[in-house]
């Protein structure tokens, strides 16, 4: 017989967690140990991803947690649940099935059978780079169900934010009895990127600029998603000032866009000659000014 198995500890609860932080236990792990997010790790990912499901398998039924509290082995596909086999679904592969395991019934003569019941829903996190995920792209998935891949594109919409799901309905799991199959929801987790950041629609950026470009102005290139653009420096440019660049933000699914703000930072050279120094001095005699007269 198979060892016993510490569900609670699996999923890192407390034997009174509730269902709902089981549930987001869950899915905090099933996203962290995905195989597809260690592929230089891919066995222990598996075996750590498999044994995910089934302590939530188990803990999120009722029925089966009080028997697995109890002392009880719980058996559902004729085998004891520690045995890694899921409602006839393959998780050596890829997705996460979130809808449970099928429930099973005893007809007259002995024999078990499926209830009809709609397949499971299944989760799979893409990685997306910042700017796919405002640019919105294709990308090739693989989803591995008893022993087949099928391949397949999905569209991921232009504006797209972490933690939003894109159904693809009827890809999940297989129904049960005749029921249709679930859905597959795509979950985008979004990379970084070294000087962009994004608010909801809008873009924004921290730009340099010398201290001559700040006090006479200048026409500077910045960066935007959409490659390089010129912007005006006004004469008198503070650091801390945002400019906006209209229409240059992340592209939304509506067709609509944000803008891009551009945060300014006026930089001081680093080294001054005796010329420069001079120069400085001469300016502040000309155009003295107290930057700090109102502060106290």
């Amino acid at each position: 017989m198979a060892e016993r198995k510490d569900y609670y500890q699996i999923l890192g609860v407390s034997k009174d967690a509730t269902e709902e932080e089981i549930k987001r236990a869950y899915r905090e792990l099933a996203k962290k140990w995905h195989p597809d997010l260690h592929p230089e790790n891919r066995k222990e990912a598996e075996t750590r991803f498999k044994e995910i499901n089934e302590a939530y398998a188990v803990l999120s039924d009722p029925e089966k947690r009080k028997q697995y509290d109890m002392g009880q082995q719980v058996f559902f596909e004729g085998e004891p649940s520690w045995a890694g086999h899921f409602g006839g679904f393959n998780f050596e592969g890829f997705g996460f099935n979130l809808g449970g395991i099928d429930d099973i019934f005893t007809e007259f003569f002995g024999r078990k059978v499926h209830a009809p019941r709609r397949g499971a829903d299944l989760e799979y996190p893409v990685e997306l780079d910042f700017l796919q995920a405002v640019r919105g792209t294709e990308l090739e998935i693989r989803l591995r169900r008893d022993h087949t891949t099928e391949k397949m594109r999905v569209k991921i919409p232009p504006g797209i934010e972490q933690g939003a799901r894109i159904r693809v309905r009827g890809k999940g799991g297989p129904g049960v009895g005749g029921a249709p199959s679930g859905d597959l929801y795509i979950i985008p987790i979004v990379r970084e990127h070294p000087y962009f950041k994004r608010e909801g629609r809008d873009i924004h950026i921290e730009v340099p600029i010398t201290v001559t470009e700040a006090a006479l102005g200048a026409i500077i290139d910045v960066p935007t998603i959409d490659g390089p653009t010129k912007i005006r420096i006004p004469p008198g440019t503070q650091t801390g000032q945002r400019l906006r660049i209209k229409g240059r933000g992340a592209r939304m699914p509506d067709g609509s866009r944000g803008d891009e703000y551009v945060l300014i930072k006026v930089v001081i050279p680093p080294k001054i000659d005796e010329r420069g120094k001079k120069l400085l001095e001469e300016l502040g005699r000309i155009n003295p000014y107290d930057p700090r007269k109102d502060l106290w």
